[in-house]
């Protein structure tokens, strides 16, 4: 069995701002100026990835929280997803790799796996430059293009 990870994958902590919303964790990567949207399932794995569990461990940890059985395949593609968006200290190297196509094949959608599937979407975010330009009716330098009025050619 391949693993997406290290033994005992560990969450990047730094240069992150983070904020809980409900069930999801939403991570602002202020390096790669990201927004990420982690659902609980992604959340749970990603807070729970402290460098000392093991994927088995982090999967009774899920199964757990969430009332499920635990599933190894559903850490690692929680752990594949999180290093994808750089949110891993070990990153998306740092150990064998395993395809979301093939974790997915090997989790069973019987239940609740479907339901504990992790998700985490990207978003990302303006550059300083991009968010003071205003709206898109407008040029680089402040001035409204959009030519109406009584004097339009």
């Amino acid at each position: 069995m391949t693993l997406s990870q290290p033994l005992h994958p560990k969450s990047r902590q730094t240069g992150l701002l983070i904020d809980h919303v409900g069930d999801e964790t939403i991570v602002y990567d202020e390096d790669r100026q990201a927004a990420h949207s982690l659902n609980r399932a992604a959340s749970i794995v990603w807070e729970a990835s402290d460098g000392r569990r093991t994927i088995g461990e982090l999967a009774t940890v899920l199964g757990e929280t969430l009332h499920i059985e635990p599933n190894d395949s559903v850490v690692e593609y929680a752990l594949d997803e999180l290093a994808r968006v750089n949110l891993l200290e070990n990153g998306p190297d740092g150990g064998e790799q395993v395809s979301r196509r093939n974790a997915l094949r090997r989790m069973s959608f019987a239940g609740a796996a479907a339901v504990a599937l992790p998700v985490v979407l990207s978003l990302a975010a303006p550059t300083p430059a991009m968010a003071a330009s205003g709206s898109s009716n407008q040029n680089g330098q402040g001035q409204n293009n959009n030519n109406q009025g009584p004097n339009q050619q």
